[in-house]
């Protein structure tokens, strides 16, 4: 008995590992330059477009859906960081001031229109 308590206080003393994050093609978290991007749009309460200068477009699917994300509520970042890194930051509901978090950034391409 004493043993079986003295292991579970150990247990519970063990540092917990961090959420592992998604890596580029450097082994790296995708992080994205405040500074280059150009603007976003949000498609639903669960992804993010994220336009950059030079025509280049991220997809950003949210850890979680942020039910009071719309369209026209828009969003802000909390943070003084010139890099916007993939399931790190955190943004804000502009009109109901729900924090969610941001999740993967995978490359965006628009399929063509068709007539």
């Amino acid at each position: 008995m004493k043993t079986s308590i003295i292991a579970l206080a150990m247990a519970l003393t063990l540092p917990v590992a961090p959420a592992a994050l998604a890596l580029d093609e450097n082994g790296k978290p995708v992080c994205l330059d405040v500074n280059r991007i150009d603007h976003t749009e949000v498609l639903n309460d669960h992804q993010i477009l994220f336009y950059m200068n030079g025509k280049k477009v991220w997809l950003n699917t949210l850890t979680n859906r942020c039910s009071t994300l719309t369209r026209q509520d828009g969003f802000v970042w909390d943070s003084g960081l010139p890099k916007y890194c993939e399931n790190v930051e955190l943004i804000r509901v502009l009109r109901t001031g729900q924090v969610c978090q941001l999740g993967a950034f995978t490359p965006y391409v628009k399929e063509p229109k068709q007539s």
